[in-house]
C-alpha cells in the first residue's frame, strides 16, 4: 500500500507536495479532473499550514474501505491551532463570508472530510476521496 510523509514549512513545499499528489492520484487510477480536484484541495490545506502555522507534515496515503478504493490526505500543523473551530465552521458555510472559504472549498471537493483542532497545539485535517469504480471498469 501506498504511503507519503511530506514536510512542509516553506511555500515552494506546496509545490512540492501537489507534485506527489499528482503522481500518487495519477497511479492509482483517478481521471484528470478528480487529480485536479484532489490537487487544489491539498495545496489549500498546505497553503494554511504556512501562512497559519509555519511547520507541518502532509501524509497522503493509498486507502481501502471494502470494495472501495481511494485516497487519504492528513495534514497536520503544528502552529497554534484554531481557537474557535466550530465558528470557523460555521463561518465557511456561508457563501456570504470569506472566512473558512478555502475549507469550504475542500470539503466540496472531496468526498470525506474532518478536521480537529486543539489550541495551542495545531490543527488537522483529514480528506477523502474515493475512485469511482464504475469509471475504473468502463476504461478497462
Amino acid at each position: 500500500m501506498l504511503s507519503k510523509i511530506i514536510p512542509i514549512k516553506y511555500e515552494w513545499d506546496v509545490v512540492k507536495i501537489r507534485s506527489k499528489v499528482r503522481e500518487v492520484t495519477k497511479d492509482l487510477g483517478f481521471d484528470e479532473l478528480e487529480q485536479s480536484r484532489i490537487v487544489q484541495s491539498v495545496s489549500e490545506l498546505a497553503r494554511n499550514v504556512v501562512h497559519h502555522a509555519e511547520e507541518g507534515v502532509v501524509l497522503v496515503e493509498e486507502v481501502h474501505e471494502g470494495d472501495q478504493k481511494g485516497i487519504r490526505i492528513v495534514v497536520q500543523d503544528f502552529g497554534p491551532g484554531i481557537e474557535d473551530l466550530d465558528q470557523v465552521i460555521k463561518r465557511s458555510e456561508s457563501p456570504a463570508s470569506t472566512e473558512g472559504y478555502g475549507l469550504r472549498q475542500v470539503r466540496e471537493l472531496m468526498d470525506d472530510f474532518t478536521i480537529r483542532a486543539v489550541e495551542g497545539k495545531g490543527t488537522c485535517v483529514e480528506v477523502r476521496k474515493w475512485l469511482d469504480v464504475s469509471t475504473v471498469e468502463s476504461e478497462e
